[in-house]
């Protein structure tokens, strides 16, 4: 029996904590209820939406108007006719109103459609203590389980034709109209005329500091209007101006809306970038202080960079023909040198293999620089000119000269059209038939006659050639090998007389 007793207690405790949690939701679908009271909620019907900050959070569940005997007031007063509206809020992320809380029914369009704009706790201060939350109406109460939220806490917006029918009337009228329906509204109402008043005196104690502050201040908005009017004097010349940049900053606000995530990466991106920044400043301001005397040296040579830049004026529009000229001139080359490519290319493989005997000859060539060779190597030419030199009764003269003709290698034979030679012309009889041999008596190494002076003087006869024809190959061998002694040894003789100047 102890048993069943504890598990009926603790079955009827766990009921009683779930009723508890349903009803602090406020309803079982787990939508939080704010039973709202407010003085007007015309044209506000069910399904409508609840507001924050311009998102839909819930709907409007019900609207009914007060009933005597229920609290519209959170000191608990009475108003039988005021209007109710119950506020389902979807959103678990506002199902906490506070006791600051207050709701609005604004227009949602000119059809007369309205929505209900809540807040639900005022904005305060960082790390200041909150309110607390909504009070919940108890059971056997009118709207049990529904969260209270007081008259004085909401409002309902003016709406807008109303507004426009006061307009419809001259000013007499209007006036009349007023103190008329003022009067007929305040009479007999002394106590709704009461509670408006108290009501409005926390705003009316804070337009008479609003008045108070004005006041301190009047000197300070006198000039602010005088400021005003020449600030916007230059504003009025120019409103064309400014209406372009409105209408520019109207274009450019578009395009920004259509890379907003760009924009918003770059601002993601952004203390990546200052980080970095920091660095490159630091380094930055090692940099210019590093470059102060480059800056300064500039600043001094400024002036007469001036200058040049003024005079390279003329000279560049004088260089502007002949760059013109050069770019036709390329532009007519174009193809040429499209087409030397493959040649240049075969340049560039001469060039990489000829490198090492450029180096090579880079540094024989700074050898003879710095030794002075090329100095010795043309006074040895001079030198060995003027050993060969003659000296007569009239004076120096050349015995070397460079004939600039076709006829200045030695040859053993006459070549033909060539008169420069150091072999004697054979007449036409001497050379048809084969050329003497030469004596021994010419033939040694050394041409005779050059010390005594008897060199070129006279000549020894060469021998009768033999009558017998020879037939075979060795005797015309030997025949070509004696020609060519004879023809080498007369060019020898002609030479050294020249040279030394015998026989002149």
């Amino acid at each position: 029996m102890r048993r069943i007793a504890i598990i009926l207690c603790g079955f009827v405790a766990a009921c009683t904590l779930a009723a508890s949690s349903a009803i602090g939701q406020g309803d079982d679908d787990g939508t939080y209820l704010v039973r709202a009271y407010f003085d007007n909620a015309g044209f506000l019907t069910t399904g409508l939406d609840v507001r924050i900050s311009g998102a839909r959070v819930g709907g409007v569940e019900a609207v009914d108007v007060a009933r005597i005997g229920e609290a519209v007031r959170e000191d608990g007063a009475e108003a039988p006719g005021k209007a109710v509206a119950v506020l389902g809020i979807d959103d678990a992320g506002f199902q906490d109103f506070r006791t600051d809380a207050s709701c609005m029914i604004r227009p949602q369009s000119l059809l007369g459609e309205k929505f209900v704009e809540c807040e639900p706790t005022q904005p305060r201060a960082p790390g200041s203590e909150s309110p607390p939350g909504l009070e919940q109406i108890a059971e056997g109460e009118i709207g049990a389980g529904e969260y209270f939220l007081p008259l004085e806490n909401n409002g309902k917006a003016v709406d807008l034709d109303l507004l426009n029918n006061v307009t419809r009337e001259s000013e007499a009228d209007r006036l009349r109209l007023i103190l008329n329906d003022l009067g007929a509204c305040l009479a007999a109402r002394c106590d709704d005329l009461a509670e408006v008043i108290r009501r409005a005196n926390p705003a009316l104690e804070e337009t008479d500091k609003v008045l108070a502050i004005l006041a301190e201040q009047n000197r300070g908005l006198a000039q602010l209007a005088v400021d005003s009017d020449r600030i916007l004097a230059p504003l009025a010349r120019d409103r064309s101006d400014l209406a372009g940049f409105i209408r520019n900053a109207a274009v450019a606000g578009t395009a920004a809306a259509e890379r907003s995530d760009d924009i918003a990466l770059g601002f993601e991106r952004f203390p990546k970038a200052l980080d970095e920044l920091e660095s490159t400043m630091v380094e930055l301001r090692r940099f210019s202080v590093a470059a102060e005397p480059v800056a300064t040296n500039l600043e001094a040579a400024a002036p007469g960079l001036t200058g040049a830049t003024k005079a390279l004026g003329p000279f560049a529009k004088a260089g502007t023909p002949a760059l013109l000229s050069l770019g036709q001139a390329a532009e007519a080359s174009g193809p040429d040198l499209a087409a030397s490519d493959p040649v240049v290319r075969q340049l560039r493989v001469l060039g990489d293999a000829t490198t090492p005997a450029a180096k090579d000859l880079q540094a024989l060539l700074k050898t003879f620089r710095k030794t002075r060779g090329i100095d010795y190597l043309m006074q040895f030419i001079l030198n060995t000119s003027n050993v060969f030199n003659g000296f007569d009764e009239y004076g120096h003269y050349l015995r070397t000269q460079l004939q600039i003709t076709n006829c200045v290698e030695f040859v053993i034979a006459p070549s033909t059209g060539c008169g420069a030679n150091w072999v004697e012309s054979l007449s036409p009889a001497a050379s048809s038939g084969p050329a003497p041999l030469p004596t021994q008596d010419t033939i040694d190494g050394i041409v005779p006659g050059v010390s005594d002076g008897t060199f070129g003087a006279e000549r020894t006869a060469p021998a009768e050639p033999s009558k017998e024809p020879r037939n075979d190959a060795a005797g015309a061998a030997s025949f070509r090998t004696a020609e060519a002694a004879e023809a080498s040894v007369q060019g020898t003789r002609d030479l050294l007389q020249f040279l030394t100047g015998d026989g002149r």
